[in-house]
């Protein structure tokens, strides 16, 4: 049966799943079920038309959003009717799968993506699954290679709205959204399972676009980067991503992902048999394996074994969930160098030889996880309302948000970090805060400069999680960065670091101010200075650090207008139970050189971010959320005032 299609405006009734609703300018409705050509449709719509995908239903393809004339949206969309959908302000969860169709990819190629210079295309209520074995994007919205090379070729208008994406459980995804795009919202929307083993990963992962783009009030999840701007050189020359809105999203790793991603066999039992090994005792390491995607195989930590052997001896443990076979090493204690391959959980010694080798050096493969957000070629972002939860030191040190400007393969000398503000955001256990690099090496870059960091809570920035605990890293130039009225609960030796590439180098228009954290150890120190005076001297010659609370620091070794008195908990109303309001009384009430108190405005805070981790932020009384990015005529962006 063919697809069917009405008029937008005819009076005879559609299906009780389907929902009509106005639009500027009349349209077509199609609606396609499980196993018609939805590239066939796709093909025919025009601006205006919406097309309906059967609710539950697979579509299995590489489909492709092509150029169609004129400004109407084309919307592919789920059957399902809104009133049992997520309304327009509320976060889609795995939850409505059953509501939704499914655009499956066959292979290693996206399941959609957009063709060159497409545009007014809108996804609505729908899920995409994971590429074979996780192999590259899921969702392309341009084209991150040299075949994008002109502005011209860069798709535009491009909305996706409560939808939901997710790798493989067992063998993850490189990327959830490539955004290669200009004019792009992403909102109300759900990303996860983005992960890999020995590569990097992200949620949301652009380089080859130049913006605006909008992400709102989404879930992101991946391993290696939950949103990254830059990290290839752009194939559009000058190209810098730009006017760029990242508000009310919840962006973390799943504590878990730090566990090894194959549990180790347990319970080894043995029983004897005949064979030719001499009496004595042997010793064995035993190792689950599984393809863990993108091609790789991942392994268990090992299990070891001892056993007093005579003749030979059959070995029993309990089948691993998932492992594809187990790698047996023997035969002495310390000195695993053979093994044996089995595919059930049992083996077999009789004194065979085995195959030289010997067993991986690691404690299990685990995900790759680096951070949480990155920006390493994107200029006018705002970074606002979010909460960032759970970065560990893994594959890099483990700093949560990185402003770090990257020349990545040695063409972007353009490349540059700037015009970045970084407001009324949580950031929580994590192991390191911020990163912020001035300029690339060896590779040359642009300059990065004016970057504000304000009215942010940093919750349990802790050595527990294997770095440094510190809640600054920053070094080699960078120009104009504020620090301001920021609470910091970190257990690290040092809450502002600084350093170069070589020798010591200033740091220009530094301002730190109206802060609270620890001091700790040493405070603000650097490379190859020492706490306080020396390191501001050295490299915050020109600097403004006055008006914050560092207790445990010695005021002497700071400028005056400082404060080091008390204890950090003591300053707040009930930090142990989430509440950093400034506690009555305290110093830190009315001592700031604007005249609020010291530290992040934690009521106004808190009012933005209550319902971010839950994905209604309309429940919160804030403004209404946007419909498309918004385009400042230049300067840093500002939304709206609280």
């Amino acid at each position: 049966m063919g697809s069917l299609v009405r008029w937008r405006g005819c009076a005879y009734a559609l299906a009780a799943a389907l929902v009509l609703f106005s639009t500027a300018a009349e349209g077509m409705e199609y609606q396609v079920r499980a196993g018609e050509d939805l590239q066939r449709v796709l093909d025919l719509a025009q601006p205006g038309d919406v097309i309906y995908l059967q609710a539950g239903a697979t579509f299995s393809g590489n489909y492709v959003l092509n150029v169609k004339a004129g400004t109407g949206y084309i919307t592919l969309r789920s059957s399902t009717a809104d009133s049992l959908l997520p309304p327009a302000t509320t976060r889609i969860t795995p939850a409505y799968a059953n509501l939704l169709p499914k655009l499956q990819s066959p292979n290693s190629a996206p399941s959609l993506r957009t063709a060159a210079g497409a545009h007014h295309w809108r996804l609505l209520f729908l899920e995409f699954g994971p590429n074979n074995l996780g192999f590259s994007e899921i969702l392309r919205l341009g084209d991150g290679s040299l075949e994008q090379s002109q502005l011209s070729q860069v798709p535009y208008e491009i909305v996706v709205d409560r939808v939901y994406i997710h790798g493989h459980p067992l063998y993850g995804q490189k990327r959830g959204i490539a955004m290669n795009a200009r004019s792009v919202t992403i909102k109300n929307s759900w990303i996860s399972d983005i992960k890999a083993v020995g590569m990097d990963t992200q949620a949301i992962a652009g380089w080859n676009g130049p913006g605006p783009l909008l992400i709102e009030n989404n879930y992101l999840e991946a391993a290696g980067e939950n949103v990254l701007l830059g990290g290839a050189d752009p194939a559009i020359q000058g190209l810098i991503t730009e006017d760029v809105v990242v508000r009310y999203n919840y962006v973390a790793h799943p504590m878990s992902w730090a566990d090894p991603i194959i549990p180790a066999p347990r319970r080894v039992t043995s029983a004897a048999t005949t064979g030719t090994l001499a009496s004595g005792t042997y010793a064995y390491r035993i190792v689950a394996r599984r393809a863990v995607g993108n091609g790789s195989v991942g392994r268990s930590r090992g299990t070891d074994a001892v056993f007093a052997v005579s003749g030979g001896v059959r070995l029993s443990w309990d089948p691993v969930p998932d492992a594809e076979d187990y790698v047996v090493y023997g035969r002495r204690a310390g000195v695993f160098d053979r093994y044996w391959v089995v595919t059930t959980p049992t083996f077999t010694d009789t004194g065979g030889a085995g195959t030289a080798g010997a067993p991986p050096s690691n404690l299990g493969d685990v995900w790759q996880v680096k951070n949480l957000f990155e920006l390493k070629n994107a200029r006018r972002v705002l970074v606002e309302n979010n909460v960032f939860e759970n970065n560990w030191r893994a594959a890099q040190p483990g700093y949560a948000i990185l402003f770090t400007v990257r020349n990545q393969d040695g063409a972007c000398t353009w490349c540059v970090v700037s015009d970045v503000r970084f407001e009324y955001n949580v950031v929580r256990n994590v192991t390191g805060g911020i990163s912020i690099l001035g300029k690339d090496s060896p590779n040359v870059s642009a300059q990065s400069h004016t970057i504000t960091i304000k009215h942010n809570l940093f919750e349990r920035v802790t050595t527990a999680l294997g770095g440094t605990g510190w809640f600054l890293l920053i070094g080699v130039e960078p120009r104009d960065v504020v620090i301001d009225h920021n609470t910091i609960d970190h257990d690290g030796t040092a809450v502002v670091y600084a350093y170069s590439s070589l020798k010591p180098t200033p740091i220009p228009g530094f301002q730190f101010t109206n802060n609270a954290a620890r001091h700790n150890e040493y405070g603000i120190n650097g490379a190859e200075t020492s706490t306080g005076t020396l390191t501001i001297t050295t490299y915050f010659p020109d600097g403004i650090i006055t008006r914050n609370w560092l207790p445990g620091g010695t005021a002497t070794r700071y400028p005056a207008g400082n404060y080091f008195t008390g204890t950090f908990l003591s300053g707040f109303v009930a930090p142990t139970y989430g509440d950093w309001r400034p506690a009555p009384g305290t110093l830190l009430i009315g001592a700031a050189t604007d005249g609020t108190d010291i530290g992040a405005a934690t009521a106004t805070l808190m009012s933005r971010v209550n319902h971010v981790v839950s994905g209604n932020p309309a429940l919160a009384g804030l403004p209404r959320l946007s419909a498309a990015p918004p385009r400042p005529s230049g300067g840093v962006i500002r939304v709206y005032r609280p």
